[in-house]
């Protein structure tokens, strides 16, 4: 058990104690709401892109979940690490600055220096770097979260699922919105887009801003400097034009320019004992500037639509970290990486667009990454009289090619019964070349490799749509993530691993109640994973990237929401997962030594998570309504590493707003991590002893906007 911090109450929060405090928190509110047996306004019906075409959610034969742009708003959401908080079985695992975001869905994720497990779009163009997905959150119009498997038509490193996020579009109506917001950590952020038409009925612009200032809260009592200081700024801008009846043209172009301090990591004790200190002898910083554009085209036949979606994207970022998390004279291990990635990328649709007993849906796909990396590790060690300092250099240049066709049908079977069937064809080439100069293992060498994946990744699903539109659901799905090259601790005599593969089994059920004010989504789930991507050691004591391991992830997972009033919004999201290794000989990565991991539980896989929020808007009179909301997220005890020896203890996360609003302004008082509860966004075992890097402590601040 951890022992108690200057954070929170208890360092081990129990779930029921927080519900209660949220149902004493709102009790009294629903007491003093008049009762309105009139009011049976229903829920909103979402309608989703995450199959490629338009669908209402409930009718989708699969686990999706939904975050709109007023749900991110009411719940002052500013990043997808917060967004993972509210959406069942979704952990974003993002430390050391912007530059690491491991997405995991039902408990299953990226391994060390291995591609993301996780597909991640924003308005259909693939971000194949998971060093981009912790982006700021512009003029989001929602944000669908796909659990499982989706090979079929999204291809490769979607084996766990997909995050979609869909931006505004502009329309006729010129429209913008800005907001300030500032809190107790020091941190300033401006958000701000506006749309308008150029040319009434035909041409459109749309663009959005978001500044962050942050000047750090964490003391490094090494030098006396305030840590944890960011200044970032990024943009999206869009022209959408209607150039026929038919064409629809949309050109998309984002920018990102990120500085910051990077890895407040220390000592897994003293961290602990004191979240906002850390002292290290070595400041590094995490920079990201990136550039994209897409140009997107929707045609609109009598019986067929036609999308095509090109893109092009270049990411360049800098990162260096104090490794050794410390200020020991005679130890040292600092590291620094800087990187160039570019990617262009074409998918061209075809889907039929008429009612009938029978729709389809084609598409081909082509995309071509460079990435160039440059890596130096400095280490001195010679507090242990094992000498130093060295320099460990590091030069790889990779390209990945990918192409693929895929298809997905849809029969009506009878007027309820439909069968779903999918099939995509999946060839990846990857190439790589390495140098390494090694002062510290004497290794000078250079070589290539390359390898080439091929996939068929098949879909079926069977739904049934009952007399009261309720959706029962069964399906099987297969996902995969390509091999590549270990280019970081590579096997010099056989550099590439092999592909990876998920099978999920998976049935649902959807439905609306009380005259669509009440709205339920449940599925169960298995997923086998064969050939797994883990880490390995050799002989020689290098620790490669191989295909040594499968596991297993089972549970469930439940979403409601509830409108018992007028003007009130009841949430609640949850899963029971249980993710676990079923075989894996692996290697400790503190002492080297080979261990069975056999039954284990898979990493940051929490067994049971639950999100429960309450909103509520009334009227105070002359155009102004009242905003209150509180939400608590609980989750449950977890591991960072296979060998499940470094353990984060099951906490509380309680966020509370109230605000007033008018038909333009509005303002926002609000609090996150309200029960000031510790926890670690990482923790790590290389053979220094454990290191952590704390999670956000509580946080008060006040939001601004105005809205035209």
């Amino acid at each position: 058990m951890k022992s108690p911090t200057k954070r929170g109450f208890s360092p081990k929060p129990r779930l029921l104690s927080s519900l209660m405090l949220l149902s004493l928190t709102t009790g009294s509110a629903f007491a003093n709401t008049e009762a309105d047996d009139e009011n049976t306004s229903a829920l909103e019906t979402f309608v989703v892109t995450a199959e490629k075409r338009e669908d209402k959610v409930l009718e989708i034969p699969s686990s999706i979940s939904v975050m709109t742009s007023d749900t991110i708003e009411d719940a002052g959401i500013e990043s997808l690490t917060e967004i993972s908080q509210y959406v069942p079985n979704l952990h974003n695992f993002t430390w050391g600055g912007r530059r690491d975001s491991n997405i995991f869905i039902r408990g299953i994720g990226p391994g060390l220096f291995t591609d993301p497990t996780v597909g991640f779009y924003v308005d259909g163009v693939n971000y194949t770097s998971n060093g981009m997905f912790d982006m700021d959150l512009l003029n989001i119009e929602r944000i669908e979260v796909l659990r499982g498997p989706q090979g079929t038509l999204y291809g490769g490193n979607s084996l766990a699922g997909v995050i979609n996020i869909v931006t505004k579009q502009p329309t006729n109506r010129t429209e913008g919105r800005a907001s300030i917001s500032t809190d107790s950590l020091h941190q300033h952020r401006f958000l701000g887009n506006f749309s308008t038409p150029l040319v009434e009925d035909s041409l459109f612009f749309g663009g959005a801003i978001s500044a962050l200032k942050s000047d750090g809260y964490i003391d490094n009592t090494f030098n006396g400097d305030d840590y944890g200081a960011r200044e970032d700024y990024s943009g999206r801008g869009t022209l959408r034009w209607f150039a026929t009846d038919r064409l629809e043209a949309t050109l998309a172009m984002n920018f990102e320019k990120f500085r910051g301090d990077s890895y407040a990591f220390g000592p897994a004790a003293a961290i602990e004992d004191d979240p906002d200190e850390i002292s290290n002898d070595f400041d590094g910083v995490d920079e990201r500037d990136s550039f994209g554009t897409a140009l997107t085209l929707d045609w609109a036949g009598d019986n067929v639509d036609i999308t095509s979606i090109t893109s092009w994207q270049q990411w360049d970022g800098l990162n260096s970290a104090d490794q050794d998390a410390g200020s020991m004279p005679g130890f040292s291990f600092t590291s620094t990486t800087e990187e160039e990635h570019q990617q262009i990328s074409q998918e061209l649709r075809f889907a039929s667009n008429h009612d009938h007993w029978i729709d389809w849906l084609f598409g081909l796909y082509a995309y071509k990454s460079e990435f160039d990396v440059d890596s130096v590790n400095v280490s001195d060690f010679t507090a242990f009289g094992q000498g130093g300092p060295y320099i460990d250099a590091t030069a790889s240049k990779r390209e990945n090619t990918g192409y693929a066709a895929f298809g997905q049908l849809d029969f009506a079977l009878t007027d309820r019964l439909t069968l779903t069937t999918g099939l995509r064809v999946d060839h990846e080439e990857r190439e790589a070349t390495v140098k390494i100069n090694g002062e510290s293992s004497g290794t000078f060498a250079t070589f290539s490799g390359d390898d080439d994946f091929n996939e068929l990744l098949p879909k079926v699903a069977l739904s049934y749509l009952t007399e009261n539109n309720s959706l029962i659901y069964g399906s099987i799905s297969k996902g995969y993530r390509a091999g590549g090259f270990d280019t970081l601790y590579p096997n010099l005599e056989n550099p590439t691993y092999d592909s990876e593969s998920s099978i999920n089994y998976e049935v649902g059920f959807k439905s609306r109640f009380l005259d669509d004010r009440l709205e339920l989504s449940s599925a169960l789930f298995l997923i086998d994973i064969d050939d797994q991507q883990v880490q390995q050691l050799l002989s020689s004591g290098t620790i490669i990237t191989d295909n040594a391991a499968s596991s297993r992830s089972q549970g469930v997972e439940l979403e409601l929401r509830f409108k018992p009033a007028d003007g009130w919004l009841i949430s609640l999201a949850g899963n029971y997962t249980d993710a676990t290794f079923d075989d894996y000989q692996g290697i400790n990565l503190a002492t080297f030594a080979p261990e069975d991991y056999s039954d284990n539980k898979l990493p940051n896989a929490p067994k049971f998570t639950a999100n429960l929020s309450i909103q509520n808007r009334r009227p105070l009179g002359n155009g102004l309504t009242l905003f209150t909301r509180i939400d608590n997220q609980y989750i449950d005890s977890y591991y960072f590493d296979a060998p499940n020896a470094l353990k984060q203890d099951a906490y509380n996360l309680v966020n509370a707003r109230i605000g007033v609003e008018s038909h333009n302004w509005s303002a926002y008082l609000w609090v996150k991590n309200a029960l000031d509860e510790y926890y670690s966004k990482a923790e790590f075992e290389f053979g220094f002893g454990p290191t952590a890097e704390a999670g956000d402590p509580r946080s008060f601040g006040i939001t601004v906007a105005t809205t035209f």
